[in-house]
């Protein structure tokens, strides 16, 4: 796969200059074909690098024959004058641009034997310009459609940050299945040398775009999809059809089975089936299958039934916990009520848990206050407490019930909530209240650490132990209480998503397990307010309940033979050995998987099936198949040329994590990380590129950006030693459940300038696009003082403002906001509802929208300054600590966490000496 366009006008239009590329020296990085060529820089004792003679070039080969004759001169500043690069010759012969002769010996003089004298002229030294590296970027501007990706084509698909619109041939969506390498290898030889991901990520339900046709659904009948007898495969579009169309040969174990009678017909002279492009099964690689009566089990749920169980201690409600919880219950109501199936129950708690119900036949909420927390049980019928939204009254019903929490727990009256929370008896009521109805969601709200009743822990948030070797054991589960409620939960079909808002530390490693072994997902608000966090909990809550969701499912992954899946990722519960049990599965889950070999492939193409059964909103089952097909290569060469960045970083971040689960000390899989990046490219010098000189660092095309990807995993903090426990535990979680467009901008952040917005960006089109500014090199050579910029990390937005920012551009967009009456005012972006889409207001929101689209949880927005007087803000080395291409300040990690080299530790290094450090390894293994 292409990796996104570096920051210029395309891949192969633009030639590097000494300023924009690294210095001529006894380093180079080249692409010849799919590869690139810069040239690496020449590093002194000062750290500082040195340009000399000519610059690096594109390959004739690599260029647009209209651009074949016309080399790029940029001029260099050089001591008060500008000195232009002699313009390179194409040698038809060498296949290469060329410097004349002249020029030529000077652009090699660097790689002169050191017993030979220096030149007598002296060295030209300038610093090189950073900004010609390649770096992530945003879709170029366009004037033509949207992309359009057809799965059969053979062309690698679209960066996955990147619009696009995917026309089923066959082979399913990248939405759906977005595979590390586009070739299959033959044999676990190739996929040991290649030292890459071998993998996939897999997102079943993800949302379409416009322009996309939805899955067909194909009712079989009574007698079901056909499948192969011995492998259990589902009928695909790469099954052979034989024998006049009597029997078929199954793609994925070569079994060769007889074709149901009902489902005969003839072949055409080709050997296809007459009526393949009539049966959506034959020709589409995504579809949906209605289960047959024997796929249904007596057991299911039949209406969606959700049961939020609230935190309503003291803690919850002087933080505005308890009120925001109640009005987005609220606006969740009124979005689930659409569906006039679904079910609706509340359960608070503090130090005692309070069901709320409905008689039937009656329209007045009832309380009932149960004491005894250490043995949970259930007082009241589970009908009367989850109530149905079938019409307007119904709803009104359950609107009266969250007013009576409101006024129960009303701050500083008679029911002020005691500052304990019995959230493990609350969950366990719960569960055993929704194992009645066959299954459903638990929505769980937290504000502190569970310290009463069953499922009570301990505070073991010990700062000493940080960065020291025992900091490993706080990520270990306390006792197995909620291990095994997770396993009753999975069992019984019920999912269990946690919103965490802790005052203070909440152990997340133990109680997420909640989420992480029921298919749910964990929003993480540390210092929760409902002034600073209340947006962004209301939008997490709405978005999770308007999401599309399906319950009950079952997930099975299948592989043709000879291959296997080694390692899954996410959140399951894996019942059996091939078989993973979602309870809840929504548009965002999302799944990996690592492939190994247990024999050699003999088949021209590999096959990875997906067959999800689930229980949809209307409460029917479907079966949605998702099969992708791709080419067998026996060539080393094949697999980096067709790889695909985006699902590599995906997948070394969920191998991170999991080492670091299993008590790996964060430097030691840092060390993994940088060992596979360097062995990866090593690996692909040696055996794809022979034709150039060891002197030059060779990056395939697809992995280009491998380099500053693996700086920007090695500088997370994730993989380091002293972060927070529960922040570490949620990064770990959140990693686990990742979808692929959400890696990028988590290791490798974008950087926009708010006040140099090009005229194209952030307005709409006539079509409806819109195309984001350029991404700016990640450094602090792109802030400026008189400058706004705004950082996406992944998770969370940030806007930095220069303290020499136009004072009339911060008048239109910020202002002055007071949350309380004589409390303190705080800066906020403004939203001017009465904007013209061009005005710079209008154009940073279209920005923030577009970033925040389709991300499984809500962006915040935090407001970084610099104050001239007062110093530098709390957050603003936390901004300047995404700016991974810079060297990492000196105190931002423990000396422990770094190892005995603190000086020369790769965490520390900037983008180009990180690339400098690669080349050397790489040196150091050819000789």
């Amino acid at each position: 796969m292409q990796a996104p366009p570096v920051q210029n006008n395309g891949y192969y239009d633009q030639q590097y200059d000494n300023g924009g590329a690294y210095p001529t020296a006894s380093q180079q990085v080249v692409d010849q074909g799919t590869d690139q060529r810069y040239v690496a820089d020449q590093y002194d004792q000062q750290s500082q690098y040195m340009t000399q003679g000519g610059g690096a070039y594109y390959d004739g080969t690599s260029m647009a024959p209209a651009q074949q004759n016309q080399a790029y001169q940029p001029a260099m500043q050089n001591g008060g004058y500008q000195q232009q690069e002699p313009q390179p010759v194409f040698n038809q012969q060498t296949n290469q641009w060329e410097y004349p002769q002249q020029e030529q010996k000077q652009t090699q003089q660097p790689f002169q034997s050191s017993m030979e004298p220096a030149p007598s002229k002296p060295k030209k030294e300038e610093r090189i310009d950073p900004s010609q590296i390649p770096r992530w970027s945003p879709e170029s501007k366009t004037d033509q459609p949207i992309k359009k990706f057809y799965t059969r084509s053979g062309t690698p698909p679209p960066p996955s940050t990147h619009p696009f619109i995917a026309i089923d041939e066959g082979n399913c969506s990248p939405r759906y299945i977005r595979m590390s390498t586009n070739y299959v290898a033959q044999n676990s030889e190739l996929i040991e040398q290649t030292k890459l991901c071998i993998g996939a990520i897999i997102q079943p339900l993800a949302e379409q775009v416009d322009g996309e046709e939805p899955p067909p659904v194909r009712d079989f009948g009574k007698e079901g999809p056909i499948r192969c007898p011995n492998c259990r495969a589902y009928i695909n579009a790469f099954f052979k059809f034989v024998d006049m169309g009597k029997s078929f040969i199954c793609n994925m174990c070569g079994t060769k089975s007889a074709v149901p009678e009902f489902y005969m017909c003839n072949l055409d002279s080709k050997g296809e089936r007459r009526d393949k492009f009539q049966r959506p099964e034959l020709c589409r690689g995504t579809i949906d299958v209605v289960a047959p009566a024997d796929y249904v089990d007596n057991s299911d749920a039949v209406d969606p039934c959700y049961l939020f169980v609230v935190d309503c201690s003291y803690t919850s409600m002087v933080s505005g916990l308890l009120e925001c919880s109640l009005e987005s219950i609220r606006l969740s109501v009124q979005e689930l009520s659409k569906n006039p199936n679904t079910r609706v129950g509340i359960i608070t708690f503090d130090s005692n848990l309070y069901y709320y119900s409905v008689k039937k036949g009656s329209n007045e909420p009832r309380l009932d206050v149960i004491g005894d927390v250490d043995d949970a049980f259930i007082p009241v019928i589970p009908d009367s407490v989850l109530l149905p939204l079938t019409d307007e009254k119904a709803t009104d019903v359950v609107y009266s019930i969250l007013d009576l929490v409101s006024t129960v727990h009303k701050t500083g009256g008679q029911g002020m909530g005691a500052d304990e929370r019995a959230f493990g008896a609350a969950v366990q009521a719960a569960a055993l209240m929704l194992e009645e109805k066959k299954g459903g969601k638990i929505v769980t709200v937290l504000s502190m650490l569970p310290d009463v009743g069953a499922g009570k822990l301990q505070a073991r948030n010990d700062m000493k132990v940080y960065n020291t070797n025992k900091e490993s054991s706080l990520l270990v589960p306390q006792g197995n209480f909620y291990a095994k409620l997770a396993t009753f939960c999975a069992q019984a079909r019920i999912a269990v998503d946690l919103f965490a808002c802790p005052a203070g530390y909440v152990d997340l490693a133990t109680i997420g397990a909640l989420a992480r072994n029921t298919g749910g997902q964990i929003y993480y608000y540390n210092g929760f307010h409902i002034n600073k966090d209340g947006e962004a909990f209301t939008r997490d809550m709405y978005r999770n309940m308007s999401r599309f969701t399906a319950f009950g499912a079952v997930m099975v992954i299948r592989c043709s033979k000879g291959l296997k899946i080694q390692e899954r990722y996410g959140n399951f519960f894996a019942r059996e050995a091939d078989e993973m049990e979602i309870p809840a599965i929504h548009c965002d889950s999302s799944f990996g998987i690592m492939l190994g070999h247990e024999s050699k492939l003999e088949t021209e193409e590999a096959c990875i099936q997906t067959a999800l059964l689930y229980i949809a909103q209307d409460g029917k089952r479907y079966i949605r198949i998702h099969t992708i097909s791709l080419p067998v290569t026996p060539q080393l060469c094949n697999l980096f040329r067709h790889s695909d960045l985006d699902t590599i970083i995906n997948l070394s971040l969920k191998q991170g994590v999991k080492q670091i689960l299993y008590k790996v000390p964060p430097k030691s899989a840092r060390k993994a990380l940088t060992d596979a990046c360097i062995d990866s490219l090593f690996v692909y010098r040696k055996y794809c590129s022979t034709q150039h000189s060891p002197g030059q660092l060779i990056l395939p095309e697809p992995l280009k950006l491998l380099p500053l990807s693996t700086l920007g995993i090695l500088k997370h903090n994730l993989f380091h030693a002293g972060e927070q426990v529960d922040e570490r535990a949620f990064l770990t979680a959140f990693v686990e459940a990742m979808p692929t467009y959400v890696a990028c901008s988590f290791v490798d952040p974008c950087l926009f300038s708010l006040t140099n917005l090009p005229e194209y960006a952030c307005v709409e089109s006539k079509d409806g696009r819109v195309f984001l500014p350029p991404v700016l090199k990640l450094s602090s050579d792109s802030i400026e003082k008189n400058g706004v910029y705004l950082l996406d990390n992944g998770r969370a937005l940030f806007i930095w403002i220069g303290e020499e920012a136009d004072q009339k551009i911060l008048d239109q967009l910020f202002c002055l906001v007071q949350q309380t009456e004589n409390g303190p005012t705080s800066l906020e972006l403004l939203y001017d509802e009465k904007a013209k889409p061009e005005s710079l207001n209008a154009r940073v929101w279209t920005l923030i929208t577009q970033l925040r689209k389709n991300c499984p949880s809500f962006k915040t927005i935090s407001i970084v300054t610099r104050h001239t007087h007062t110093g530098a803000s709390l957050d603003e080395s936390q901004f300047f600590d995404h700016l991974i291409e810079d060297t990492a300040r000196k105190d931002k990690w423990h000396s422990s966490d770094l190892g005995n080299s603190r000086k020369d530790s790769v965490c520390h290094m900037s983008y180009i000496d990180f690339l400098c450090h690669v080349h050397k390894k790489i040196q150091e293994k050819f000789y």
